[in-house]
Formats: structure tokens, sequence, C-alpha cells
């Protein structure tokens, strides 16, 4: 036969051997059908049995005191004191050294979170103009009440 001739080579053959695809093909499908069956076989995870919970937890009471600009404190929402910070202040005269009313019914919540078995957690949300002095005494009930959890914060 004659040699063919195109673009300036030589073509002996015009056939090329599959094998080697083939053999290449049956291997990769070999690989990715092993390859799920080796991962399962690799996964050493146990489902959990159903239980019961080891504790529950409870949360804390908490308690909001807000303190507005002429030192009235209202206490989650319900109004407790007089501003007798800024009425001492225009009498001259020195301030009341405890809030009585707040201080008591601080008590009276911290007793009754205490026998429910929760913790009295008190937030402090004073004004930005209210007087320092108010949240001294805010504090200073929530001592009288023997609440140790206190804390401030600049919005509610």
């Amino acid at each position: 036969m004659a040699q063919r001739k195109k673009k300036g080579l030589a073509l002996d053959n015009d056939s090329f051997s599959l094998t080697s695809m083939i053999d290449i093909i049956f291997l990769l499908l070999i690989y990715f059908m092993y390859l799920p069956i080796q991962q399962e076989a690799d996964m050493t995870v146990q489902l959990p049995i159903q239980t019961e919970p080891t504790e529950t937890t409870t949360l804390p009471s908490e308690q909001v005191v807000l303190i507005k600009p002429d030192g009235s404190i209202f206490l989650n929402g319900s109004y407790i004191e007089d501003a007798p910070i800024l009425k001492a202040q225009t009498e001259n005269k020195t301030p009341p050294h405890e809030f009585t009313s707040l201080a008591t019914t601080l008590t009276r919540l911290k007793k009754a979170n205490d026998g429910g078995g929760r913790m009295t957690v008190v937030t402090i949300i004073p004004d930005g103009d209210a007087p320092h002095q108010a949240s001294m005494f805010v504090l200073s009930a929530c001592a009288k009440a023997g609440i140790k959890q206190v804390s401030f914060s600049d919005a509610i």
C-alpha cells in the first residue's frame, strides 16, 4: 500500500490503540466505586441514644433599675422613688443615704427568687444627665438587699 501524506506527515496507520485508555477508565471506575465504601468504613461515629438531660439550667431573675435625669428611680418600669437627690440639692440639704422603698422592694424580690432557686441580678441604667449620687444610692440599696450581682448598662 502506498503511504498517505497529509500536510507533510506520513501516516502508516489510520487507527490508534484504545487499550490503554480503557485500562485507565476501568482503574478510575474501580477507584471511585471503592472510595465511598472506604470513607464510610473510616467513620467511627456512634449515634447518641436517647438520654435524659443531666441538669436543668435556671436563668437569673434580672431586675432593671432606670435612673431619670431628675434622679427619679424606676424598677422594672414601675416608679419607686421621688427625686430625693435633686430635692436635697435645691434645698441645700444633705441627700438621704438610702432609698428605703427601693431597698425593701429589692429585698422582697431577692427573697422570692432565692425561694425559687434563682439568682437575682440588678442592671442599673442611668440617664446621661442623671446625678451620679443616684447611682451610688441604688448601689447602696442593692447592698442593703444583699444583691451582689449588679451591673451598669447604657441602653434598655
